[in-house]
C-alpha cells in the first residue's frame, strides 16, 4: 500500500525535537513558511477545533493543510507537492534578501536550466496573464517568472524601455503599486528600490504527480491517512494518478513554450524523473538526446531522489533536455496549430502581470 514518504519535509515518524517542533508549526522547510499544501490542497484543510489532531499542532493554528511532500508507491517515490521541487516562495512584507529562500538542490537545477549566473534575479510566483482583443482571448497562469532586477532606477526607465505610451502610464503605475514597486509620492525620476528587467524572461512550470482516488471508509483519503500518520499510527494513503498530471502538462507544453520564446526567453518544465520516465513509457517521447537548436524547443528539467533518503538534501538535479518541439511555434497551418496560442501579446502585457505580483525572492546563482 502507498505510504507518505515525506510530510512537512521529513519522515512523518521522526520523533526528534526539531521534527516535532516543525511539525507542530506545520512548517514547510522548502518555503521557510507555514505549509500551504503547494497551493492546491485547500480542499483537504483540516479544522483543528474538535479534531483529534488539536494537541498535535501549536495552539495558534486553527487549521492545517496536510503537508504531504511525497508518496512511496511500491519501489517508486513520487513528489506530489510543487514546493518540494521549487519552493522560493515567501510571504514576507519586506524585500527578501539575496538567496534567503534558495536551497542547494534548487540552485543546482536552476543553473542547469541556463539561468544567468553572477547577477541578481527576481522570482515572481503565480503570474496571471490576461489578454483580449476583438478576435482572441488569452488567459495563462505561470508558476514562476524569473528575470534580472534593476536597482535604484527611476520608473521612467521602465516606461522608456518598454515604449509605454502616455495613455498607458497610469495602467502600469497602478500595477506597480499593487506589487509594491512604487511607494510614497510618485515622480518619474524618483529612484525605485527594485524594478523587473524582462528582456529575457525565464518561465518555470512545476509539474508533480497528483494523488489518486481514495476511500474514506477505508481510511485511505488524505485527511484520514494524514491523521493516522501524525498520531504515530500505521497509515495507508492514496496512490498516484500518473495520467492526470501528464494530461494537464500536455495541454500547456507548446503554448507556454511558444509564448516565452517570442518574448526573448524560454519556458522550462521542472518535473521529477519518475514523471518523465512514465511519459517515455507511455508515449513515443525519447529524451535520451537533446536538440542542438536554440529555438523551437520544449525544455525539460528533472530532479530525482537519492535512493532511500528523505528531507532537504535528498533531492538532486537529474538532467536537462531541450527537445525539438516538432512544430513551428509560428504555426504551420496543420492540426497541430491547436496547441499554440492564437496570438502572442506584446511583452508589455507580461510586464503588467509581473508588476502586479510581489517579488517573492531574489537569487544569485
Amino acid at each position: 500500500m502507498p505510504k507518505f514518504h515525506e510530510v512537512y519535509g521529513r519522515d512523518v515518524y521522526d520523533q526528534s525535537d526539531s521534527a516535532i517542533s516543525e511539525r507542530r508549526a506545520a512548517y514547510c522547510p522548502f518555503t521557510d513558511n507555514t505549509c500551504d499544501g503547494g497551493g492546491n490542497r485547500h480542499q483537504t484543510k483540516i479544522k483543528l477545533n474538535n479534531s483529534e489532531l488539536r494537541n498535535c499542532f501549536d495552539k495558534e493554528l486553527n487549521s492545517v493543510i496536510p503537508g504531504i511532500c511525497s508518496i512511496q508507491y511500491g519501489n517508486e517515490t513520487w513528489v506530489v507537492c510543487p514546493r518540494r521541487l521549487l519552493g522560493v516562495f515567501t510571504k514576507l512584507d519586506k524585500t527578501p534578501s539575496v538567496n534567503a529562500a534558495l536551497h542547494e538542490h534548487e540552485r543546482e537545477a536552476l543553473i542547469k536550466s541556463g539561468l544567468p549566473q553572477g547577477i541578481e534575479l527576481g522570482v515572481w510566483p503565480e503570474v496571471y496573464l490576461q489578454y483580449g482583443d476583438d478576435h482572441t482571448s488569452i488567459n495563462y497562469h505561470f508558476d514562476f517568472v524569473i528575470a534580472p532586477i534593476q536597482r535604484n532606477k527611476p520608473f521612467s526607465w521602465l516606461l522608456n524601455s518598454y515604449e509605454i505610451s502616455d495613455d498607458e502610464v497610469g495602467i502600469f503605475k497602478a500595477a506597480a503599486k499593487v506589487g509594491r514597486y512604487l511607494k510614497g509620492r510618485y515622480s518619474d525620476d524618483k529612484e525605485q528600490e527594485i524594478l523587473p528587467d524582462l528582456m529575457s524572461p525565464i518561465i518555470i512550470e512545476v509539474m508533480t504527480a497528483s494523488t489518486s482516488g481514495s476511500d474514506k471508509e477505508a481510511g485511505t483519503d488524505i485527511a484520514s491517512s494524514f491523521t493516522d500518520a501524525i498520531k504515530g499510527r500505521e497509515h495507508n494513503c492514496p496512490g498516484i494518478n500518473k495520467r492526470q498530471v501528464w494530461g494537464r502538462m500536455a495541454t500547456q507544453l507548446f503554448a507556454k513554450s511558444a509564448l516565452a520564446e517570442e518574448w526573448g526567453g524560454k519556458t522550462v518544465w521542472l518535473v521529477q524523473d519518475e514523471l518523465l520516465r512514465n511519459i517515455e513509457l507511455t508515449t513515443k517521447l525519447d529524451l535520451d538526446n537533446s536538440s542542438n537548436e536554440s529555438r523551437g524547443t520544449i525544455n525539460f528539467l528533472s530532479m530525482s531522489y537519492i535512493h532511500g533518503t528523505k528531507g532537504m538534501d535528498s533531492l538532486r538535479y537529474s538532467k536537462y533536455v531541450a527537445k525539438d518541439a516538432g512544430l513551428d511555434f509560428q504555426g504551420n497551418k496543420k492540426a497541430t496549430d491547436i496547441l499554440l496560442p492564437k496570438v502572442t501579446p506584446d511583452k508589455k502585457v507580461l510586464l503588467k502581470a509581473v508588476l502586479r505580483r510581489k517579488l517573492s525572492a531574489i537569487i544569485s546563482l
